[in-house]
């Protein structure tokens, strides 16, 4: 578990240009499109908007699945849906269409 908040660490530090948000229940996590797994979102209870992301609601937040790092941020968001627990996500631009991007998330004992 300490190697993989490690990881965690590592990877969310490179993105300087994410706008952290506030800790925020997961709900729900949705894949669609194609069998590559690159299009999955996840729901907060909280819809968080980005403005760059033009006319968005910010309930669907992009997760590119068929990374390492969107592989590490679905196994997380699962488990904190999984024991009712609150994550703090970061969001920066916008995917093709026109949804936040997930490009960073802490989740802590006791939220």
């Amino acid at each position: 578990m300490k190697k993989l908040l490690f990881i965690f660490i590592l990877a969310f530090s490179s993105s300087t240009h994410a706008k952290w948000q506030y800790y925020v229940q997961p709900v729900e996590l949705l894949y669609e499109g194609d069998n590559s797994g690159s299009r999955a979102y996840i729901v907060f209870k909280d819809k968080l908007p980005l403005a760059d992301c033009g006319d968005q609601d910010g309930g669907y937040i992009r997760i590119y699945g068929d990374t390492q790092k969107g592989q590490y941020f679905i196994s997380t968001l699962l488990a904190a849906i999984t024991a009712n627990k609150k994550v703090f996500p970061a969001l920066a631009g916008c995917d093709d269409w026109g949804r936040p991007v997930l490009t960073g998330l802490r989740i802590r004992a006791g939220i």
